[in-house]
């Protein structure tokens, strides 16, 4: 059987055989390229089998005859490969039809693969790239994301060429002949992906990818980053690019989220071990497969750090965008579109956010002082007089954030002053930044001062949003932990109990919220040096944690360093460690190896192996 017809073969036995069948079916997904050369393709009969077998459709291709061939035979540009191409049936779709009356190059018989009908340089030629996908997405998303590939890598559309398995199978051969076994099917596709090298893995969308819950799609990937000599991308369509945007920009609803949750939700969730297949028989080999290699977690971390890549790129860009738009207005000194001076400093401001929950301070704090810039370059004195508030609050913050606590409560205080002056000394406002001072304050070693503007944020917050709110029980949280820095721990308790208790009410027994009221409780204990209480506690948050947030969430991997913590206080070595190395895969998944809660992680798991070796 040659490379082409067993590849074919392949395809049809991890596909699923209709486009009526379940979405979540889906098994085949097709991965992307590395060899390049120019030869001008002008008969597919005259080229050496090996090349026939890497040949592929060009971007160029793809963006113009083919949608227009899409749409020549009476289908819409947002149909499914299951909807042009349904190999259950007898009838051709308009894949197979293409070539149902060209001899195939491979083995001399009736009907090609689609891509053996094309002629010319500009439309076929050697794979440089392979796409991996699944056959439920829409065609113009996937023409629309290589676009974007070719653009955002300044590639040459017309020398761009990407094996796309829909295209360039024999789907003819993959009706007619029967299916292979998976080590013959893994042996060629390891040709396959090697022999082009460039994978570009097509996820979307961006906060639910479709991609990571097909076990194939895994599959590729998998293989493509154990071989260590191929290049993989993450993409997605440019309406992925303004969905992402657009939930930056997302304010925080009641309930404390944005969209910067949202994305670190999806990275918690990340979990290969978790996709589907038709046959469980290729799942229990790829996930073996997996395990065997590089492991199901390993792999977790690659895919979220080309997440992670994806995300930054795409929301970097979109700043300097917006900045060069308004730039275009003349000069920004002289810009009189108020409007969109606002829009563009909003964006940068939360853009600073996601950036500083990436752990990316220093990098936050720029694009913060990049907002109030451009407010402060408006021109009247009031102009932006409450943005710039927020702004001064927001720059606070991240100076807290990199140790810097001078100027932390500096342009807290600014932010506090202007906030009075609006709003009055009875506004959440102005609550909030009473709040962030007694931070500050409490970081600085001022306990008396930091209870006093924590006693007056809380005040306002059971005046203005009620006994209950979810913040009130945040004032008394902090409230806790300056007498806990205090040294006064029965008043440390009392604190971390009424929030608590306002968290349970307001949230119910099993909210995230209330695993981290459990938290200061475990907390509390630990520094009264009652373990058994603190490990009590912190195993009930443990629980919430783990199982509405998933074990690969920052939040999760707190809870796993404070028990971790607990045991090793008790002298529980063996299960400090465990939970120690638990804390730190978590924020791993999520934040990658430089952030300062994966350093912090690290530096436990140092200090409890060393008390292992001393024994």
């Amino acid at each position: 059987m040659d490379l082409l017809t067993a590849f074919g073969c392949c395809v049809r036995q991890k596909k699923p055989q209709s486009k009526a069948q379940d979405f979540s079916r889906d098994s085949t997904v097709n991965d992307v390229s590395a060899r390049v050369n120019d030869l001008t393709i002008l008969d597919s009969k005259s080229r050496d089998v090996n090349d026939l077998d890497f040949l592929a459709p060009s971007v160029h291709y793809l963006e113009t005859v083919f949608l227009n061939y899409i749409k020549e035979n009476g289908l819409e540009t947002d149909a499914t490969i299951y909807d042009i191409e349904d190999l259950q049936s007898e009838t051709p779709g308009i894949i197979r039809k293409k070539g149902e009356e060209v001899e195939c190059p491979i083995d001399g018989k009736m009907g090609s693969a689609f891509v053996h009908t094309l002629q010319g340089a500009d439309n076929v030629g050697m794979a440089t790239h392979m796409l991996s996908y699944a056959w439920g997405y829409e065609i113009q998303d996937i023409v629309d994301t290589l676009v974007s590939v070719c653009e955002s890598n300044n590639l040459d559309k017309k020398k761009t060429y990407v094996w796309i398995c829909c295209l360039c199978n024999n789907q003819h051969r993959v009706v007619q002949q029967g299916d292979v076994s998976f080590e013959e099917f893994r042996n060629i596709f390891n040709k396959r992906v090697l022999g082009i090298g460039r994978i570009i893995a097509m996820m979307a969308p961006w906060n639910n990818p479709g991609y990571l819950k097909r076990v194939w799609c895994v599959f590729e990937m998998f293989e493509a980053y154990s071989s260590q000599k191929c290049e993989v991308q993450i993409a997605m369509p440019p309406k992925e690019k303004e969905s992402l945007l657009e939930a930056i920009r997302r304010p925080t609803d009641s309930n404390g989220r944005n969209g910067l949750d949202d994305l670190f939700q999806t990275l918690a969730n990340t979990k290969v071990e978790n996709a589907e297949a038709y046959s469980q028989a290729d799942k229990k080999n790829i996930i073996r497969l997996v395990d065997e290699g590089p492991g199901c977690y390993t792999l977790n971390v690659e895919v979220n750090h080309l997440m992670r890549k994806w995300v930054r790129s795409t929301v970097m860009d979109g700043v300097e965008e917006v900045v060069k738009r308004l730039e275009n207005e003349k000069d920004l000194a002289e810009a009189d579109d108020i409007q969109m001076r606002g829009e563009v400093a909003v964006f940068c401001a939360y853009v600073g956010s996601y950036l500083s929950g990436s752990g990316e301070h220093s990098e936050s704090l720029k694009m913060h002082q990049r907002a109030f810039e451009i407010y402060d370059s408006a021109p009247g004195e009031d102009t932006y007089k409450e943005e710039k508030a927020r702004t001064h609050n927001n720059l606070g913050t991240e100076y807290e954030s990199l140790g810097d606590y001078e100027n932390a409560l500096d342009q807290h205080n600014k932010c506090r002053v202007i906030f009075e002056e609006i709003f009055g000394t009875e506004h959440e406002n102005t609550s909030t930044s009473y709040f962030n001072i007694g931070a500050v304050k409490r970081k600085l070693d001022d306990l008396d001062g930091a209870l006093e503007m924590y006693f007056k944020s809380i005040a306002i917050d059971e005046k203005v949003k009620g006994t209950d709110h979810i913040d009130t029980a945040l004032g008394y949280s902090y409230v806790g932990r300056v007498y806990m820095a205090k040294e006064d721990y029965d008043g440390a308790v009392k604190m971390f109990e009424k929030s608590l208790e306002i968290r349970e009410a307001s949230k119910g027994k099993n909210h995230p919220d209330v695993a981290i009221g459990l938290g200061d409780m475990g907390l509390i204990y630990h520094m009264r040096k009652e373990y058994d209480k603190a490990i009590e506690n912190h195993k009930k948050a443990l629980e919430i944690s783990e199982r509405v947030l998933g074990n690969y969430h920052p939040d999760t991997g707190s809870c796993y360093q404070n028990l971790g913590g607990a045991y090793y206080e008790k002298g529980d070595y063996d299960n400090a460690l465990k939970l120690c190395q638990k804390a730190k895969d978590a924020y791993l998944a999520t934040f990658g190896a430089a952030h300062p809660k994966t350093e912090t992680a690290q530096a436990w798991l140092d200090i409890v192996n060393e008390a292992l070796e001393e024994g």
